[in-house]
């Protein structure tokens, strides 16, 4: 239950960058200076890209009506040198254009619009001639901003600039290693214990005539199955949504516990090896079956608690990121080293079906939502609330930027669900390479190779859209069309896709049981070339024992 809590969040987060066009208002009194981010649409006015290059005005909030008027002979409405601000109020016949031109005509030097519902948007005029007739920017700043820069005092100074921000910055490199270096242990991993499950099922059947139930347990998962677990995702999300104040610290406290025994599954694995600190300790059997445990374990698992419950305390620390992402690591390739998916039909099938549910929870659900928001970005940037859900790899910006007060976060993030998925389908391959012995581990090279280009891609997609991805949209084509193809050039993919070959040990079974086993067999038997002809020697030697 913790994984499926846990992996359903992972699904649900994403890259979100903020959209639009953005500037910094700095306001500075003597003593003290603080940066607010503000929109703009540069065709009003251009500002500079340099706080030294900005001047400094002083400010005056003014009435809407008076920039809605156009009487200029009253003196006591002259703005020289400075920058007027204003409160947003619909009003007829008085448009953007309108305040524009009468605050500079009153010798404004910019106007700064004041939204009453704390919300930012782009002012744009009604007509493109319009912007001909600005001489000034224009500017929209936040209520709850206008207040904490009134109380700088009356006499701050206000500067507007739009600082260089990198649209893709360097700490993107220390994610996609992160991510490609997870998915290619937790896959190796999984192919491995899949391998040793496999023969020690071979060695049931031979001794016994009977497989192992763990083997069969992995083996029995069917689209029907697929199919809700996906549905379960989608309604999961939207409770986290419209209950996200509550069940975020339910989330937290899954991933603490979740995260601690992924990190004492694989350090447990490391300790084992090695050779000292060999003695046992009495547990109770429910702890244990056999009623002790090794020492180095119980310290392990000592160590393991420790780093979740710290990262618990500090989690909202500038260093929390730092044992998040340790965390999220060994959590990752925990689930991948113990979960596996049969076949390809079963992976295409949930590839696909995540793929859609991220596409529309991303890029759908603000056609219609009340904020015209993404639910599923709403869900990964805790929008609103203090605290943010733990299931991503967070990586501080590398490249400063004060724009980057825009985003709300100094970070990068890559949800976990960007890792497992295209990991489930890596794991599946190496699987299948150790089964098929394919020369080179093929698909799991292969497909480890193409889940970094998708990264890579997806990364370039963010650079040119300026906004947040839903990375699955990268992942999934890149990591499943590159299997296929090499499956169809190899002659493998009725094998693959019925996760079904018959190799060298004639007792081992296949992946899945498959009455469709005989297709591929008829498949391999019309495969031509040498090499296929050896192949199908040896396949059809191995059927005649297994028959026998």
């Amino acid at each position: 239950m913790a994984f499926i809590l846990s992996f359903v969040i992972a699904i649900a987060l994403a890259f979100h960058q903020v959209d639009g066009e953005y500037a910094v208002l700095r306001a500075s009194t003597n003593s003290e200076s603080k940066d607010f981010c503000v929109t703009y649409y540069p065709l009003w006015h251009d500002l500079p890209t340099e706080l030294s290059a900005a001047p400094q005005y002083e400010y005056q909030l003014v009435p809407i009506e008076d920039l809605c008027s156009n009487e200029d002979d009253d003196y006591s409405n002259d703005y020289s040198n400075e920058a007027v601000f204003s409160w947003e109020k619909s009003l007829p016949n008085c448009t953007f254009t309108d305040r524009v031109v009468n605050a500079q005509s009153r010798n404004a030097t910019e106007l700064v619009i004041v939204n009453t519902n704390d919300q930012l948007f782009i002012a744009v005029a009604s007509s493109p001639a319009d912007y001909n007739m600005s001489k000034i920017p224009l500017a929209v700043m936040t209520k709850s901003d206008f207040q904490t820069m009134q109380a700088l005092g009356k006499f701050a100074f206000v500067q507007l600039y739009v600082p260089p921000i990198a649209a893709i910055d360097t700490n993107l490199v220390v994610i996609w290693l992160l991510a490609v270096g997870t998915i290619v242990i937790g896959a190796y991993w999984s192919g491995v214990i899949a391998n040793e499950q496999r023969e020690k099922s071979a060695e049931n059947k031979a001794s016994s005539g009977s497989s192992s139930e763990e083997e069969e347990a992995a083996m029995q998962i069917t689209p029907l199955m697929v199919v809700i677990f996906v549905v379960f995702i989608c309604l999961f999300l939207l409770l986290v949504y419209y209950l996200y104040k509550y069940v975020v610290y339910i989330i937290i406290g899954v991933f603490a516990i979740a995260s601690a025994s992924g990190m004492f599954e694989c350090l447990n694995a490391l300790a084992l090896k090695l050779p000292f600190c060999t003695c046992r300790v009495r547990v109770p059997s429910f702890i244990n079956r056999s009623g002790d445990v090794l020492v180095k374990s119980v310290i392990v698992l000592a160590f393991s608690l420790g780093i979740a419950i710290w990262w618990v305390i500090v989690r909202n620390e500038s260093y929390g990121w730092v044992l998040q992402d340790i965390l999220g690591v060994l959590f990752c390739i925990s689930l991948l080293k113990n979960l596996r998916l049969p076949s390809l039909k079963i992976c295409s099938l949930l590839l696909i079906l995540l793929l859609i549910y991220d596409v529309f929870f991303v890029f759908i659900t603000p056609l219609f939502s009340a904020g015209h928001n993404s639910v599923m970005v709403d869900v990964a940037t805790g929008e609103g609330h203090k605290e943010q859900l733990p299931m991503v790899l967070k990586v501080p910006r590398i490249i400063r930027s004060a724009l980057l007060i825009c985003e709300r976060r100094d970070y990068s993030l890559l949800g976990f669900g960007d890792i497992l998925v295209p990991g489930l389908f890596v794991s599946f391959c190496h699987s299948f390479d150790r089964m098929a012995k394919t020369p080179y581990r093929i698909y799991y090279v292969a497909s480890s190779i193409a889940y970094g280009v998708g990264l890579i891609i997806t990364f370039a997609a963010l650079y040119l859209m300026k906004e947040g991805q839903p990375a699955l949209v990268y992942l999934v084509p890149s990591t499943l069309l590159t299997v296929i193809v090499i499956s169809l050039i190899r002659k493998e993919f009725c094998d693959l896709w019925h996760g079904t070959y018959r190799f060298s040990h004639p007792t081992i079974q296949p992946l899945v049981q498959s009455d469709n086993e005989e297709n591929c067999e008829y498949d391999r038997d019309n495969d031509t070339g040498s090499t296929g002809n050896v192949n199908n020697e040896s396949r059809s030697s191995e059927k005649e024992r297994l028959i026998n």
